[in-house]
């Protein structure tokens, strides 16, 4: 199908002095998947919401099947057929599934009372289509799996009728057949006629599912071709301006009398992770990796204090094993968690504020406002944090450079020993570059680096030692000397 759904030209849009879109051209087709790549920061969330109805625009016009449109809010655009389904899922936990996918419109009988019976039957109707008749429509939805949540959120898009679903970095959680499992409802939903818009920084996902690709930098689309006609080089050049490869990092060797900073000796929690046993030595890269569900998270929370230790005994030459997060952060340890908007910004405070944090953690004395904003500033140099300035909301950063404050955060508080869960879930590929230069500088320094990724490659460049966990048990603990993907997926798939 290749009737012209949208049409944007010339949207323009600034925040206060920062200039974030400079004139963009987009157009999508009914029955057509186009990927939107781009850095972080590149204006990419910024447009998509302007599409949306969420953000007015500065200038422009966007034509909606074939009429000049102005999406006052976001009720307008979902009336027409807009769905922004957000990377941060917007299901309400308690309640049902079913009232999740009618919120705003349930079914009434005579009575005036709620027809439950239709709403479920409505509901489960809905579910089919997506692939999902397993799911109970009567159960709360904070009961389901990442992966169900994010297809009860499709057929929530489809209850009001969707027309142009704008999907941003959906399968950042999922394991790969859960994401192959999203992508096959993608593609009915194409051969249906929806248009979808696709935000990803996974490019190997942008070439399984995508007619088209546009790339922004800066503001500006700078790339905009048949994804038959890309290639995974010309992306990452479209995006940076220069190209990317794992070819420059070099995994860090490890003395073998290295002196030891943590140790762990079977340890277990009730039920999720264990028996883990590994030494950590200064200097050391230890990355795991495993499957979503594994137990990487819960291993972590258990050596940051952070989750009770029902077996084994962990031990570091000071003699001090914190029992909750502030005792972590105060005895050298930082940790970087998983999902930057529900566990690691204080969204409400500044940029320096949620740097210095940490370092308060440490002190006890009256606060040093300017000491905090300088302590920004030198972290905005290291780190290449684009934003207006210390005072800043940061609310108000993209999601790339928001995961950099939460990692000046950690390295503020200076540590003995850094972990990091998922460290480059959700950023561009400029950003994950500079994560790793830094990852590596930190070693080659003498801090001890724990890191949980799900993106093997990455796991494979970076790590001097390779831990995999399966169903919460260790399956490998490996120097990374020779090591292949098949070696680490052999190990993940264990047990499983």
């Amino acid at each position: 199908m290749t009737d012209c759904l949208l049409s944007a030209r010339g949207i323009a849009k600034s925040f206060d002095q920062n200039r974030v879109l400079h004139g963009v051209d987009f157009d999508i087709s009914a029955g057509q998947v186009v990927a939107l790549l781009g850095e972080n920061g590149a204006g990419k969330s910024t447009f998509v919401n302007i599409l949306s109805g969420a953000l007015p625009r500065d200038g422009g016009t966007i034509a909606w099947n074939g009429a000049e449109t102005v999406f006052r809010d976001t009720r307008s655009a979902l009336d027409a057929g807009i769905i922004h389904i957000h990377q941060e899922l917007s299901l309400i936990s308690s309640l049902s599934v079913m009232e999740n996918l009618f919120i705003g419109d349930y079914r009434t009988g005579r009575s005036g009372f709620i027809d439950r019976k239709s709403l479920a039957a409505k509901a489960r109707e809905l579910l089919a289509r997506v692939g999902a008749a397993h799911i109970d429509p009567r159960v709360e939805a904070g009961s389901l799996s990442t992966a169900e949540q994010q297809i009860v959120e499709i057929a929530k898009a489809l209850a009001r009728n969707a027309r142009l679903l704008i999907l941003d970095e959906p399968t950042a959680s999922l394991t790969p057949h859960e994401a192959e499992a999203l992508f096959a409802i993608v593609r009915d939903l194409r051969d249906h006629g929806v248009a979808i818009i696709f935000i990803s920084h996974r490019f190997d996902e942008v070439f399984a599912i995508s007619d088209r690709v546009v790339v922004l930098r800066d503001g500006r689309v700078v790339g905009d071709r048949p994804v038959a006609e890309t290639t995974r080089a010309g992306i990452i050049a479209d995006m940076t301006g220069r190209a990317f490869t794992f070819d420059a990092l070099d995994a860090p060797a490890i003395a073998a009398d290295a002196p030891i900073r943590l140790k762990a000796d079977a340890i277990a929690d009730k039920g999720r992770v264990g028996p883990v046993s590994f030494a950590l030595r200064k200097g050391e890269i230890l990355g795991i990796f495993g499957l979503v569900g594994a137990g990487r998270t819960e291993l972590l929370e258990l050596l940051c204090g952070m989750r009770p230790l029902a077996a084994g005994s962990i031990s570091r030459p000071d003699g001090v094993v914190p029992g909750n997060a502030t005792e972590a952060w105060r005895s050298g340890l930082a940790l970087l968690p998983e999902g930057r908007k529900t566990n690691g910004i204080l969204p409400s405070l500044s940029l320096a504020e949620n740097v210095a944090v940490a370092k308060r953690q440490k002190s006890s004395g009256i606060l040093d406002l300017g000491a905090e904003k300088s302590l920004f500033s030198r972290f905005r140099e290291a780190l290449g944090i684009v934003s207006e300035g210390p005072e800043q909301p940061i609310r108000r950063l993209s999601g790339g450079n928001q995961q950099k404050v939460i990692f000046a955060r950690c390295l503020a508080s200076e540590p003995d020993i850094l972990f990091l869960d998922e460290p480059t879930h959700g950023v561009d590929v400029r950003t994950k570059a500079d994560i790793y230069r830094q990852i590596q500088d930190l070693a080659k320094k003498g801090m001890s680096v724990v890191f949980v990724s799900s993106e093997l490659p990455e796991v494979l460049a970076l790590a001097s030692t390779v831990m995999v966990l399966s169903r919460g048990r260790q399956t490998m603990l490996a120097a990374n000397q020779g090591l292949t993907e098949n070696d680490v997926l052999t190990a993940a798939f264990a047990q499983a």
